[in-house]
């Protein structure tokens, strides 16, 4: 084992030992911020890439005289995507490092994005929303990952918050550009116009190989010890030169440090962490499908409730908006009041509300609570992450975080809006959200009976604990 020894003008200790406590003592500065900024921009590019479906469903069904099965099959296809590729590519992550993960995922979904623009069928478009939801499934556990991997312990939270506001940005962005472009355009170029916008990532994917460095833990957890103490220095050194001051010496805790033998897919389903794997694959499923309930069919229910194709847009823009400032609300309340606390309240708060968005036909009533609904159903989304990231140590966390997205992603984005495609049209709006609003309390039991509280805890001594009991 190396043994060198960091001399940096704060310490001296062995780095292979101490990057993650080096990384704790740092504070939020402009250094981590670029890293944090950087992941966020993926988010956004994705997210507007997810959120192009739901607005364009109405032109495609109008267009081609989609019946509900096929209408079911587009809302799910990029998901269903996610599906397969994100249990396989957190693993990948979790072996070649989460930054050339990202990087690929982003080139990969853009390009096929553009390609939907081209689509002359609904199969042809169906077959091209899978194969770039693979993409998407490979990218879409990097950035909590990372903001728990360099964010101090006190801050990962609420860092995964803000970053989560990145993807509501773009879920924003794709409505208002449907309500702009959508009605104004003629023919079918509307819709096709939506898509080649979502092939831009891929003048981001430069930019991501340039300015973003792999996960100091992640290089330290595979034995990369000098690449991971590089990247410390760096910003260590760069935050110093900036404040003029040195950094606190790190606070090396007395702990066990077991390391298992099992593989990483193995890890996951051991005695130590099934009890979490369980919740976190009932509560993510649960949760994720209120996002998708509110993303994918808001327009369709507005237009319902007789609201013109414009006015649609445009409403679902304000009530997508509206998660913008949960997910603020949500960073306060996971370091303020814990994981639980939030988690619990904010899913409780969203299932009355959605309960009474489905039965309330004044459109006022209807978008105010369409508002307070994804405030809270929106906003409850980076506190599942973080705590679900904070379930697994370094080693196996993007195969953890794997696993849950793609059985959460599974349930709650494909088999469960597939079939509220359905209960749309056997059951009407309010029968679709007592539905949401019954998966929501179900997401919320889970945490409520299975989790444990993780705030203010290195991240190392939640995934120790973990270890010692698998």
């Amino acid at each position: 084992m190396d043994t060198t020894i960091y001399s940096g003008t704060s310490t001296s200790i062995s780095f292979n030992r101490a990057i993650a406590e080096r990384l704790d003592r740092l504070p939020v500065s402009r250094e981590t911020l670029r890293i944090m900024l950087l992941a966020g921009i993926a988010w956004l590019v994705e997210s507007y890439d997810i959120g192009i479906i739901g607005n364009v469903l109405p032109s495609l069904t109008k267009q081609f005289s989609l019946n509900a099965f096929t209408v079911g099959l587009l809302a799910i296809a990029s998901t269903l995507g996610i599906v397969v590729a994100v249990i396989p590519s957190g693993m990948i992550a979790d072996r070649i490092g989460r930054k050339k993960m990202l990087v690929v995922g982003t080139a990969w979904y853009a390009a096929f994005s553009f390609l939907c623009g081209l689509a002359t069928t609904p199969a042809m478009l169906i077959a091209l929303r899978f194969i770039s939801g693979l993409g998407m499934g490979a990218i879409f556990p990097i950035p909590y990952a990372m903001a728990a991997e360099y964010m101090p312990r006190h801050f990962r939270g609420a860092m995964t918050s803000i970053l989560d506001s990145f993807l509501s940005l773009g879920y924003f962005i794709a409505p208002l550009a449907a309500f702009a472009l959508i009605p104004q355009v003629s023919g079918d170029m509307g819709w096709r116009y939506l898509f080649f916008l979502g092939g831009l990532p891929l003048l981001y994917v430069p930019v991501l190989m340039r300015w973003m460095p792999e996960s100091a833990r992640w290089l330290q957890a595979t034995g990369h010890e000098r690449e991971a103490d590089s990247i410390v220095q760096r910003i260590e050194r760069r935050i110093e030169q900036r404040t003029g001051r040195p950094l606190p010496q790190p606070q090396i805790e007395a702990s066990e440090r077991v390391v298992s033998e099992k593989s990483s897919v193995r890890a996951v389903f051991s005695k130590g962490y099934l009890k979490r794997t369980i919740m976190m694959w009932i509560s993510f499923s649960c949760i994720l499908f209120m996002f998708y309930a509110i993303q994918t069919y808001t327009p369709t229910v507005l237009l319902k409730e007789g609201n013109t194709l414009g006015t649609s847009f445009l409403l679902t823009s304000i009530i997508v908006l509206a998660s913008i400032p949960g997910k603020y609300a949500a960073a306060y309340a996971l370091e303020r009041f814990g994981r639980k606390f939030t988690l619990i309240w904010f899913a409780a708060i969203a299932a009355i509300s959605a309960v009474i968005f489905g039965l309330v036909h004044d459109p006022v009533l209807a978008v105010a609570f369409g508002v307070i609904m994804s405030f809270f159903g929106i906003g409850v989304d980076p506190a599942i992450k973080i705590y679900g990231a904070e379930q697994y140590p370094t080693r196996m966390r993007e195969t953890g975080i794997g696993f849950f997205e793609g059985v959460g992603r599974f349930f709650g984005g494909a088999l469960a809006p597939f079939i509220m495609s359905f209960i749309l049209t056997y059951s009407g709006i309010a029968g679709s959200y007592v539905f949401v609003a019954i998966l929501a309390v179900g997401g919320l039991a889970a945490v409520a009976l299975l989790g444990s509280e993780t705030r203010g805890q290195a991240i190392e001594q939640v995934s120790e604990i973990q270890e010692r009991a698998a």
